[in-house]
């Protein structure tokens, strides 16, 4: 019988080696909504008669049409990848796992003229320094070959001990309960209780909705 992801972390059944998790500020800004589409009640796994509450949960505070646009990304953005990615590390955390997070916020030299300027930590810009991409183009500035390099050694630290901290790097807080994270941008600093209201937000809306449907059969184990 198939067990869920969401089981196995419920149940701390599962390996507690050390473990980092982390998101880019703007996950939906710009290169995902140029190739995806995401219907709110289907492809987010989000029930039809709950949308309007989200919507206005994000929406409801501005009429302008174009920071409504920014912030339905921003709740695309949160659904699919932020909550989730939170969720995950306090699972990991409280089985007892070295857990690490962070917030990737900068935006690269490598991005697209047609990526708006206000794009900052869009999908997948963490790669970039992640891989040392600035080392390999001709005119990459100072700043972003000193970000690929201060994260190429945080990578590395982790690989090589569990611990992303080393010396000369900004210290990164293990995500205990106080929930500390390390936001990298030029200015690289720790943090704390990354997306928290929208974590207790989407929980307890479809915590809700969970509980009307009807119990799922007892599993058991083969």
């Amino acid at each position: 019988m198939n067990i869920l992801p969401e089981e196995l972390l419920a149940e701390k059944n599962f390996n507690t080696v050390p473990y980092v998790v982390g998101i880019n500020k703007q996950e939906f800004g710009w290169i995902l909504p140029t190739v995806s589409t995401f219907p709110l009640d289907a492809g987010l796994g989000i029930p039809e008669e709950l949308t309007s509450v989200a919507i206005e949960e994000y929406l409801g505070g501005t009429d302008d049409p174009v920071k409504k646009k920014d912030l339905f990304l921003d709740l695309i953005g949160d659904v699919v990848f932020d909550v989730p990615s939170v969720i995950v590390a306090r699972r990991h955390r409280d089985a007892g796992a070295p857990t690490y997070m962070y917030e990737f916020r900068y935006r690269p030299g490598f991005s697209s003229d047609m990526k708006p300027q206000t794009v900052r930590g869009d999908h997948g810009d963490e790669i970039f320094s992640v891989l040392g991409a600035p080392f390999l183009k001709e005119g990459a500035s100072e700043e972003e070959i000193k970000l690929s390099k201060m994260v190429m050694k945080f990578w590395a630290n982790f690989a090589r001990n569990g611990n992303p901290n080393g010396e000369g790097l900004p210290h990164w807080p293990a995500y205990d309960q106080k929930e500390g994270y390390l936001q990298i941008d030029v200015t690289t600093q720790a943090a704390q209780k990354l997306k928290d209201k929208e974590v207790s937000f989407w929980t307890k809306l479809l915590g809700t909705e969970a509980a009307k449907k009807p119990p799922q059969p007892e599993r058991t184990e083969l």
